[in-house]
């Protein structure tokens, strides 16, 4: 195909008007949108024109013929669903101004009742009542405009926004939960508990404070904030975090997901696919969406497990904040904690779901589910500080007992196991807590990462290798690129297992051979197979002779491997992991050509619809340069 003699635009008219033209079309035509429903351009060329779009553009046609006559290759562009055409929609201009107004008239109203407060409570319920009237008159008179009934709001329209409206309202509802709990239950037990109801009184004889002690009200109302702050910190994260919209999360997605799973080629592919998936991951196709999904009641039960754990640290029931004449006050000593294993305990599994929740936060993966796995965690490391009391003399060691007991906060299984082996070194094999090839062996997943990955059911090497990574991208918004290659290096570690020690050498010999291999370079199962059975030349002698040039790099670093049993074994695992049905995907997330270098082995979608090699923009760059009296140095 011959290159264009100018570089296009979005969408570029290069043959000028001319008084025919103006005769033919007399009067503007209507302006058209149209929009690219896959991950390749689009080049069209007809009649001197040039309609270019790139990979999931949408553009507006302004020229003046319709854009089917313009481009009739649209109409089999549309058929394949390789495009949408419409016609643009026009922006109501009076929306916005009613929604100020809306908003106006409430601050008004409400700045108006509270101009009336000296009014009984019987003028406040009629004002009230009739203001509510008022407002739900215009807003009925708003939604039965004719300018309204022309939008078809439609009965599918109106459910949706019905379960909008359920949303915000139990959203709201849980955000009032949170605080009323963060505030008013660490406030009522703090003044109960201790001698500020002695200085605040508020029953029988009404509300008074004592001001002749001053410090006593400082120093709790100090307590007060400290827990208060610390109970609903999590919680703010999470409301704060579902204050952003997620529209760019879901587009971020469909542009991975014709790289991981090449049977979608359009968007409708895309849709028919995954559309519910997607909903429930990202909200509408507007993009507009910013709740997340999944139930809030965790986000609760967490916020009072925390409130009554730093009730349980911080306050001391009974205590009183003695003052002599000339006595100071510490108020440092009002935010001691408790010295005790379960304290400390506590203070682990709050430190850990500090950094669990901001890495949630900062990677857009922050859910509800997270808040559960906070709550059972705390709960588990209590039991684990009781046990630690009860099964240790914690006299003189009571501070390497309390790092142990902060340290179960963030590894409860492994402090459950140490302690069996102190106690019962005999029966270690009665409970056997170690786990078949855990995480920790693929770099790039941290104590934070393994926690996320285990709420999705993946706690071992196996797990993460046989997953589904479009599932997994679904329900977790990391990285698609980081999940791909955990998962690569899951598949070489599943297929030599084997466990190494950091210390010392490697004890079994496929765990000596992974870490060879990573010495050289070969750090995953795909790396390994397009080594040996995929790189250029791709016939069996070069298989063998690069099989042979492997064996020679990795014999000096296994001293007491013999070459010919290193080149059996990896020929054998090659030919094991090139036949390997997890391997499909890797293969079409690292081999796409969506991210090809080379511009002669792009693909775009051409007048007939059909996939074509190279990339017509690229040439119509180097046209126009020239004709402008200067060329690329690539060219």
């Amino acid at each position: 195909m011959a290159a264009p003699t100018m570089m296009p635009s979005r969408i570029l008219r290069t043959s000028p008007r001319t008084d025919h033209d103006e005769n033919r079309w007399p009067r503007p035509a209507p302006c058209w949108l149209i929009r690219n429903e896959t991950p390749r351009p689009i080049w069209l060329e007809n009649d001197g024109r040039v309609l270019s779009l790139a990979p999931h553009e949408e553009s507006v046609w302004h020229a003046g013929p319709a854009l089917r006559e313009a481009f009739p290759q649209l109409t089999r562009l549309e058929e394949r669903h390789q495009v949408t055409v419409c016609r643009k929609p026009e922006t109501p201009e009076a929306d916005p101004q009613i929604a100020a107004a809306v908003r106006i008239s409430m601050i008004m109203g409400a700045g108006w009742l509270a101009a009336w407060w000296p009014l009984p409570l019987w003028w406040w319920l009629r004002l009230g009542a009739a203001l509510a009237i008022g407002c739900g008159l215009w807003f009925l008179a708003l939604l039965t405009s004719p300018a309204r009934r022309g939008r078809k709001r439609n009965a599918a329209l109106s459910r949706a926004a019905g379960r909008q409206v359920r949303r915000w309202t139990w959203y709201n509802f849980t955000m009032v939960m949170v605080v009323a709990i963060g505030i008013l239950v660490p406030a009522v037990i703090l003044y109960l508990a201790t001698d500020l109801h002695d200085v605040v009184t508020f029953w029988p004889d009404g509300f008074s404070v004592d001001f002749a002690q001053p410090l006593v009200i400082v120093g709790r109302l100090m307590q007060l904030t400290f827990i208060s702050v610390a109970t609903l910190m999590p919680a703010l994260m999470y409301f704060q975090f579902d204050a952003e919209r997620l529209g760019t999360l879901r587009h971020r997605w469909i542009q991975n997901v014709f790289r991981l799973d090449p049977t979608v080629f359009t968007m409708a592919d895309v849709k028919a696919k995954y559309e519910r998936q997607l909903e429930e991951a990202y909200g509408g196709d507007d993009g507009r969406g910013r709740l997340t999904r999944g139930r809030r009641s965790p986000i609760i039960v967490t916020t009072v497990i925390l409130a009554f754990g730093w009730l349980l640290i911080m306050l001391r029931a009974g205590d009183r904040v003695q003052l002599g004449p000339g006595e100071s006050l510490s108020f440092l000593g009002l935010l001691d904690p408790d010295q005790s294993m379960v304290t400390f305990a506590f203070l682990g599994a709050y430190f850990f779901a500090l950094n669990l929740i901001r890495s949630g936060y900062m990677r857009a993966d922050l859910r509800p589910k997270t808040y559960t796995t906070i709550a059972v965690r705390i709960l588990v490391v209590v039991v684990l500080a009781w046990l630690i009391e009860a099964v240790s003399d914690a006299g003189d060691k009571s501070q390497p007992l309390f790092l142990i007991a902060f340290a179960a906060g963030f590894v409860p299984d492994r402090v459950l196991h140490l302690l069996w082996e102190k106690v019962l070194p005999k029966m270690t094999n009665l409970l056997n807590l170690d786990q078949q090839q855990p995480l920790t062996e693929i770099e790039g997943v941290d104590l934070y990462e393994r926690t996320r990955l285990s709420e999705e059911g993946i706690t071992n090497v196996e797990a993460l290798a046989h997953h589904d990574l479009l599932d997994l991208f679904f329900k977790t918004r990391i990285q698609a690129a980081r999940l791909v290659d955990w998962v690569d290096q899951a598949i070489l570690v599943m297929y030599l297992n084997g466990v190494q020690d950091d210390e010392e050498a490697p004890s079994h010999p496929n765990a000596a051979l992974r870490s060879a291999l990573r010495t050289v370079g070969i750090r995953t199962a795909s790396d390994l197979v397009q080594f040996v059975c995929r790189a250029s030349g791709d016939t069996e002698l070069a298989c063998h002779r690069r099989v042979d040039e492997l064996t020679e790099t990795l014999v000096p670093l296994l001293p007491d491997a013999d070459g010919a049993t290193i080149r059996r074994r990896i020929r054998v695992l090659s030919e094991a992991l090139n036949h390997s049905e997890w391997m499909g995907r890797i293969e079409n997330w690292r081999h796409s050509d969506l991210i090809e270098a080379n511009p002669e082995k792009r693909l775009y979608i051409g007048d007939n619809g059909d996939l074509r090699p190279g990339d017509p923009r690229r040439g119509a760059l180097r046209c126009q340069h020239r004709e402008s009296g200067w060329v690329e140095a690539s060219a």
